[in-house]
């Protein structure tokens, strides 16, 4: 069995036990032994990341896994010897998430952690943190592979990619979701199902349906269950007519696109209630997630877990870590180069695109072109990613004010010039490439 060192930045995370038990379960499983694992976290993430830590070691101990659990603030340290590194990190918080919320309110725009306003106040934030970590990882230990999960994930990855030479490629569980409603839909084991993706993260669709190898999508399209799930995604059920005419499923971020009226209302009324946003109620049960990591008798998952959010990460990350270590290919949606793979979109830009992983790591496979109907939203927002990159590299507010122009949330250039002047305000301690820069 193949062993490893596994580094977690952002370990403090209510995320990480969830890794955790799947790392225990690949060991059981005889596909590798992840023989060291290291939580890494920021100072002030301390206690988060003492209290994960030593829950982690009960779930390892009850599993009787033979793997050593460190946790620490020294990321260099940490990283000596690592084969795989894992990136969750949240620059500025759950506190910064909420106000990437409910700053845009304020202009009649959707608040969204990792799409329009809120996801480019969080990208301005973090690509230069993974930038910092990517230059540690090369220079520490430069075969191993970054798997950044950190959101934005597609945007942190082509920030990556592009300015910095690391092994890496983004992870979301969205594709891998709908794989496993589908799998539910059609009654079968979710390996028996493989889907084929397009597009962005957070933007992709599912163009391919497959069940033994044999092209199911008619059958799927043509179920009664499609727009249910349109309807629970919050795109609603007058679309499924449209997108099955299309043969597309698209991840439920298009209701911010297709939606946005009904989604921009709805967020309206919760902050109205007092429910608020989504960061503010995964803080509430982050709550609740560490009070029961820090009772000594709890060493297991617990089930409020599934409401925290990223259900199946794990299983997208250490399916290709196992197919990596063991060069057993299998096929993933991920957020990597592009290659060509996905028509219409630049070759050295990062898509959400199916990809084969083995021992060399992943490679897109191509896909045949997204239908015109939503090619061009796709485009669009891939301007505004290319466009954000360079404004948080460089701190370049130019950039950064037609980055929000062209997201397709932003209503127009008052507006876009408003948020962003808010933005700069407000994450100011967070953004010193920016400061000195007044130009907004």
């Amino acid at each position: 069995m193949k062993e490893f060192k596994l580094v977690i930045i952002g370990g403090g995370s209510s995320y990480t036990p969830e890794l955790a038990g799947g790392l225990i379960s690949r060991w059981k499983q005889g596909e590798f032994l992840a023989r060291e694992i290291v939580l890494v976290d920021i100072p002030q993430g301390q206690k988060r990341l003492e209290t994960v830590s030593a829950f982690i070691q009960r779930m390892v101990q009850k599993a009787g896994m033979p793997a050593r659990i460190t946790s620490t603030t020294n990321r260099q340290e940490a990283l000596d010897g690592a084969s795989f590194v894992v990136s969750q990190m949240r620059v500025g918080g759950m506190k910064a998430r909420s106000m990437d919320e409910h700053l845009p309110l304020k202009y009649g725009v959707i608040g969204q952690e990792t799409t329009g306003p809120g996801g480019f106040a969080n990208a301005l934030r973090t690509i230069p943190v993974s930038l910092e970590l990517a230059q540690d990882i090369v220079r520490i230990c430069p075969k191993a592979w970054l798997l950044n999960f950190t959101n934005p994930s597609g945007l942190v990855t082509e920030a990556l990619l592009r300015y910095s030479d690391v092994n890496t490629f983004g992870l979301c569980n969205v594709p891998i979701g709908i794989k496993m409603a589908l799998a539910k839909a059609l009654l079968a084991s979710p390996e028996r199902v493989s889907i084929d993706v397009s597009g962005l993260n957070h933007l992709s669709f599912v163009t391919g349906v497959y069940l033994d190898g044999k092209d199911v999508s008619d059958q799927v399209f043509g179920s009664p269950l499609f727009p249910l799930y349109l309807d629970q995604t919050g795109i609603g059920k007058i679309m499924a007519p449209y997108l099955q005419h299309l043969k597309i499923i698209p991840s439920s971020y298009l209701q911010y696109y297709w939606g946005k009226n009904r989604a921009l209302e709805k967020e309206k009324k919760d902050v109205e209630a007092g429910k608020g946003t989504r960061a503010d109620e995964v803080m509430k049960i982050e709550k609740e997630l560490f009070e029961m990591y820090a009772d000594p008798r709890v060493d297991e998952m617990p089930p409020q877990l599934k409401k925290r959010g990223g259900a199946y990460y794990s299983d997208v990350a250490l399916n290709s870590i196992s197919a990596m270590v063991n060069d057993r290919p299998v096929v993933e949606a991920l957020n990597v180069k592009n290659k060509g793979a996905v028509p219409g979109i630049q070759p050295d830009a990062v898509v959400e695109v199916s990809c084969m992983v083995d021992g060399r790591g992943p490679s897109p496979i191509a896909q045949k072109p997204l239908p015109p109907e939503v090619l061009g939203l796709v485009q669009k927002v891939k301007a505004y990613e290319s466009l954000t990159v360079e404004a948080a590299v460089h701190g370049d507010v130019q950039k950064a004010f037609f980055a929000l122009l062209n997201h397709p949330l932003v209503p127009d250039a008052d507006t876009a010039a408003s948020i962003l002047k808010d933005i700069l305000a407000e994450n100011a301690e967070f953004l010193p490439q920016f400061k000195g820069k007044t130009e907004v």
